[in-house]
Order: structure tokens, then sequence, then C-alpha cells
């Protein structure tokens, strides 16, 4: 069994020894391999510049993972994969678990800069699908706006879904069991068939169920001695509630597939995908103890679940297609947090028990409708264009509901009504985004081609916020009014593109481009003045201008691909907060301030033989505050947050014969991430994954072993804020896991 997918692959640090090690076994399979003409990587087509074109003929540095490659690599969620893409980070940068999440790509970090995509829908970052039935996984580096729009200014990532096939009856059954080290077991199943009903129907649908186990636990003590003694009052009252963490996954996809003619096809699909979780993946404090202790044994549940319904449309023209396509996004999140700790001391005497527990809950309910239609030219010409047009709605309700009830034994109960709520808000919002995009590539000679194009945007938003709570009863005198207001912008981010083709093996490419994200109302600016505060009703769309030069490069006689891109990032009128209005989470944001990142990724992908393939890359960014504009927390200098410099990882493929039936295949993976700075400008420090799998390919049958994080490396992935805000929180890494695959395909 062989991997041919290799490009998205990355070099990884601190692995000398690795790599020697490597080099000695491949020796002799790259003497077989100057011997063989028809071992060539196999030819990758990616969608990346909406037309199906191969991944070394786009100047652009893309980065692509195939279905194969994420199951050799045991990928399921986000984190699985992204540690793999030079220049991809990721973590945590607000309140709980489900919508704080983010990533970005080169260094460009914050809200609304790094687009997350489903086929052709623009889906919220903070999501995770499982990547079950995924054709391929596309992450494109720099600014994107003119073909994919607003919230693209790093790049973005895209998964790219298979279709039906009306060629034959197929379909795959997976099973899995694992281990997790100190914690409980994981499991698996998933299963995908597809029907062909004609020569011009089909049918696909795929189902999955994933338990992922815990390994947190919960030490209960109800006089909370040992919270107050910060860990040594143990008196023997306490009990131990093990792997608080687990969750579990189930979800479905279905798509049909019509021909209506030889011309006109119709693909209506649909994606659902819920997850349950009885806590989330954060310890206090220190990232080696995997006991929380807390006063009572509150479950600290939360659910995410969502579903995309969508709609493709293609008509194939003489020279072109025509695409439309149409979908709706539905999400639901639901967080809830023990604030017992923080009330403890903000009610009662400093670090004192309570009676009764207390939580915090946040919610968030979020629907997108988004269609888009484009032409595709296919001339035998010189010129080749893209044009198409573009809507969006997106209507959002979040926040915290009245239920953080002051607990009994608090000498400030008796201040308020029975059943009062410490604090609540809810912010409803309703985005609209129009656009006009298009490229023009023109062959200016046979070898060099001009590619300009760009994105006319209208962007109209209205917010409003209210609040409530003894808080505000206590320190404000009541709630502030409900404070609501709107934006509205418009502007073109262009696109230049230079590739020359310097021979059959490479091609040369230099690209200037604007990425944009788009601005919003100041829903606090009744607020903020009543504290004295003079801000902005609204704030625009940043300005950022992103310079890159780059190459793909074919070696060894189609044995092997080296591409490389280098960029600079000019980042100016930044979205940043420039007020706390009394704190409260009564923030204003503003066009203020400027960083900038350099840096550059590099991958290379070998066969050396038919039994031995090894890949890698690499990708580094300095991103950097040059002007912080009037925020007090910032300074000129300061690192964006969550960007390490360095990341990367290396993968060696072997394939054994072992009769002729049996095929035998082993992969070893290893990721590196350097050190960075959180978003509550905490460091993290740099860590090393490694991964192995040693399998059997049995004809239809497919048997592996594994071991996911070889040497139980804890790895600091955020640091997320509490809804209740009294802890230093880490969120971490999955220990060791040590497990069984069984697949069949049919």
């Amino acid at each position: 069994m062989k991997s041919k997918m290799r490009i998205r692959k990355s070099l990884g640090f601190g692995l000398s020894s690795v790599a020697v090690a490597a080099a000695s076994l491949l020796g002799a399979g790259v003497a077989q391999a100057q011997n063989d003409d028809e071992l060539m990587l196999e030819e990758i087509i990616v969608t990346a510049t909406k037309r199906a074109e191969s991944i070394q003929d786009i100047p652009l540095s893309v980065t692509a993972i195939g279905q194969e490659e994420l199951q050799l690599s045991g990928a399921v969620e986000f984190a699985d994969y992204a540690t793999a893409v030079p220049n991809l980070s990721f973590g945590f940068a607000g309140e709980g678990r489900q919508t704080s999440r983010q990533f970005q790509l080169r260094g460009i970090s914050g809200a609304n800069t790094t687009a997350f995509y489903i086929n052709d829908t623009a889906v919220p970052i903070t999501i995770d699908p499982r990547v079950i039935d995924i054709s391929r996984i596309e992450v494109l580096r720099g600014p994107q706006g003119s073909l994919f729009g607003a919230r693209s200014m790093g790049g973005l990532v895209r998964l790219v879904t298979n279709k039906p096939s009306t060629e034959e009856f197929s379909g795959s059954f997976h099973a899995g069991l694992a281990g997790v080290h100190e914690g409980g077991t994981d499991y698996q199943f998933d299963s995908t068939i597809n029907v062909p009903l004609s020569d011009s129907a089909a049918f696909k649908v795929t189902g999955y169920y994933i338990n992922d186990a815990g390994f947190i636990d919960r030490l209960v003590d109800p006089d909370a001695s040992s919270i107050i003694a910060s860990g040594v009052g143990l008196n023997g009252d306490e009990s131990t509630n093990r792997n608080v963490n687990q969750d579990e996954t189930f979800g479905f996809a279905g798509s049909l597939l019509l021909r209506l003619s030889d011309n006109v096809s119709i693909t209506p699909g649909i994606l659902y995908q819920k997850t349950n979780s009885e806590g989330p993946a954060f310890v206090d404090d220190d990232i080696e103890n995997f006991t929380k202790a807390r006063q009572f044994d509150v479950e600290e549940t939360g659910r995410d679940e969502w579903y995309l319904a969508s709609l493709e449309t293609e008509i194939y023209l003489e020279h072109g297609q025509i695409v439309n396509s149409t979908s709706y996004f539905d999400r639901e999140t639901l967080d809830i947090e023990d604030s017992t700790l923080f009330t403890m001391g903000f009610f009662g005497p400093p670090s004192a028990a309570v009676a009764s527990p207390t939580t915090t809950t946040e919610v968030s309910d979020e629907n997108r409708f988004t269609t888009e239609t484009r032409y595709v030219s296919d001339f035998e010409g010189s010129i080749n264009f893209i044009a198409g047009v573009f809507y969006q709605e997106i209507d959002t309700v979040g926040g915290f509901p009245p239920d953080s009830i002051i607990p009994e034994g608090s000498p400030l109960k008796a201040l308020f009504p029975p059943g009062s709520s410490f604090f609540s808000t809810e912010t409803i919002s309703n985005q609209k985004e129009f656009g006009l995009f298009g490229e023009v590539s023109v062959d200016l000679t046979d070898s060099l081609t001009l590619t300009a194009g760009g994105r006319w945007f209208d962007f109209r938003s209205n917010v409003s916020r209210t609040d409530g709570g003894a808080l505000y009863d206590m320190f404000l005198g009541g709630p502030p009014p409900a404070g609501a207001n709107s934006a509205k912008e418009n502007g073109f981010n262009p696109r230049f593109a230079l590739e020359y083709t310097a021979s059959d093996d490479l091609t040369l490419y230099a690209n200037i481009a604007k990425g944009f994200r788009p601005g919003d109302a100041n829903v606090n600016e009744a607020t903020c003045a009543a504290f004295g505060e003079d801000v902005p009703s609204s704030f625009d769309s940043d300005s950022l201008w992103n310079y890159e030069g780059g190459f793909k490069l074919t070696w060894l006689g189609g044995r092997g691909t080296f591409n490389g891109s280098a960029f600079h990032i000019d980042w100016s009128n930044r979205q940043t907060q420039i007020a706390n209005c009394g704190g409260l989470g009564f923030g204003a944001i503003g066009n203020v301030g400027s960083a900038e990142a350099t840096g550059f990724e590099m991958e290379f992908a070998v066969d050396f033989s038919e039994a031995v393939s090894l890949s890698g890359g690499v990708g580094y960014v300095d991103s950097r505050i040059t002007d912080p504009g009037p925020t007090t927390s910032l300074s000129a200098g300061d690192p964006l947050f969550n960007v390490p410099s360095w990341n990367g990882a290396l993968a060696l493929d072997l394939a054994v014969p072992i009769t002729s039936e049996y095929d035998g295949y082993a992969r070893i993976d290893f990721r590196y991430v350097g050190s960075s700075t959180s978003a509550q400008r905490n460091e993290r420090p740099d860590y090393t994954m490694t991964n192995v799998r040693f399998g059997v390919q049995m004809g239809v049958w497919d048997v592996s072993v594994y071991a996911s994080n070889l040497f139980d490396t804890r790895a600091n992935l955020a640091d997320p804020v509490e809804l209740s805000d009294s802890l230093n929180l880490i969120a971490v890494s999955r220990p060791r896991t040590i497990g069984i695959d069984l697949r069949r395909g049919f």
C-alpha cells in the first residue's frame, strides 16, 4: 500500500537523528528508483482557483491532503491535520470551547482573519467537521479575497467532499478501538455507500459515530479544604470522578447526483454533525496535572450541533461552465461551566466554601444563507477568465442567559430577590454581504502568464445587545440601556499574479494581493459614552497587502516535487480594541495600529521506490505588532498571538509485500510546533508529536495498529478564557493513544 498524496507533509525540527536513520533506510530505494522510469508521483488535482488544475500548475502556495493521507495519519478532527500544514496555527481566543477556537495562516491572527469552507460554502472556523469520506483538504496561504471573499486575509482551509459516482456500487466500513493513557477507551464506527441509480443518477450516504475517551479527572471536595489550601488540605471527604472530558460525536452526509442532460447536472446534499461533551479538555494551571479540584461534582456539559444543506448546479457550455452553489447552514451551541470557584471569592468571605454550586452558561444560534454563481471559461486561446456574483446573509443570537444564580450561603443572598441572576447578556446580529468578483489570465508568451482580478464588496450589519443581572445592580445601579448600532461599507480588493514556466518541470510565480475582513458596528457605543469614553459607532475592514514569490519544481523524472514560497505582509488599520468601557465585556473596536509578517513555506515529496517514500516541508513566520495604537495591552514588537515562528512535520512511508495476496505497510509521522504567545499573552512552549502505524492489506480488508502521540507529549494548545473568568485554564493535547483499525472496502 502506497500513499501518493504527498505534498501536504512538512519538515520538522530537532529531527536530525531521524533524518539520518531515514537516509540509511532509503539508500537501496534511491538506487532502484534511478532505474525505474515508471515510478512517478500521482498528479494532485485541486480546485483552489475554482477550476480543476494540477497543484504544480497553480501560482499559489497550496497544501493538499488527500483521503488516503488522512487515513494513514489517523486524522479525524482539525488538530490532527493542522499541525502538518506549514504556517497553519491554532488556539482559543475567547470564552468557552465551542465558539472560541480560531486558526490562522501566515501569522495573521484574530477574529475573521482566516476562512473555513466546506466545498463552496464559508462556515464558521470554530466548527470541527470530522474528516470522514473527504476527497481532500486544500489549504490556500495568502489573501484569497478575489475568489473567496471576506474573512480570508491570511488564507483559507477548504474541505472537499466526495461526490456520488454513477460508475459502480461501492462502499467502505471502518471500526476502530483504542486505549488512552490513564484515560478511557476510544471507539469509532463509520461507513460509506455509493449507489448508482442509473447512467445519470447516483446516491451516496455516509454515517459515523465517534467516542473520544476522557482523560481528565475531577476531585470533588465538599468542604473545599483542598481548594482553599491549594491542594494540601485533604481531610478524607473527597471523591474522584474520572475521565470527565469524554465526547461523543455522530453525524451523516448524503448527496444525490442527477444529470438532467449531457450538459446539466444538479447535486443536492446535506451534512449533519452533533457533538455532546461531558467536559472540556482543559486543565488548571499545570499542564502535567490532569486532576481538577472542585467543591461540587458539576457536569460541565457542552453541545455543538449543525447542519449544512446545499444544492450545486453545473451547466457545461461549449467554451466554459456555469456553476451555482446555494446553501443553508444552521448551528446551535451550548457551554455549561462550574463557576462555584468564582462565586466563592466574589459573594462570600474570600476563599470560603459555599452551600450550593453555581454554573455559567453560554449559548449561540447561527444560520447562514449563501449563494454564488460563476462562469469559468475554457477557451483554446491565450485568454481565460472567471466571473461571478456572491451573496451571503448571517444571523446570530448568542450570549449568557440568566442562569448564574447567587449561591446559598452567600452573605449577599438576602440583598436580592430569590432566584436572581448574577449576570446575563444577549447579542443579536444580522450581516449581509454582496460581492462581484473575477479574474482574467492572459498568456503574454508561451511561458509567461499574467493574472489580474479582484472583488467588489458591499457589507451591511445591524447589531443589538441587552444586559441584566445582579452584577449591574450592585455596581452600576442597574443594567445599561439596550445598545444597538449598524455599519455599512463597500470597497474593492485587487489581486495580480505573474507566472513564468521556465521548463516543463519548473514554474516561477509572483503574487500581490489585498486581503480584507469586514468591519462591523460598535454595539457598546452608548454604554462607553456613559463611562465617559467616546468611541466610533462602527469600524471598517482592515487593509492588508501580501507580496510573495515562489516556485513549483517537479524533479527526479516525476518521482519528486519541491515547492516553496516567501512572503511579506503589511497590515494597517487593524481592527483593535480601543476601549474597555468599564469592563464586563463593553469593549469597542477601532481601525488603529499596524502589524507585519515575513516568512516562507517549503514542501517536498519523493518516491524513492515502490517501497519507500519520504515527504516534508517547513513553515516559518515572524509576525509582530509594529504600531499598537492606543491600546495599553500591546507594545510595538509584540508577537501576534497563537503564532509559532516554526512548524512542520516529516513523514516516512514504507510498503513491504508479505505474500502474493498480503501487503504490509508502515508510516512514521513527526510533527513540530514552535513556541508562541497565547491570546492571554502567556508563553506556550514548543512541542513535538510522533505517530506510528503498521498495517496489512488483504484484498478488500485492511488491519492496522497505531500509536498517536507515542511519547505522551503534554502540549499546550491554548489558554482559553473561562466563562466565569476565575481560573488559568490550559487546553491540552490528548495523551498517548494506542489502537487498532479495521477497514473493508466493497
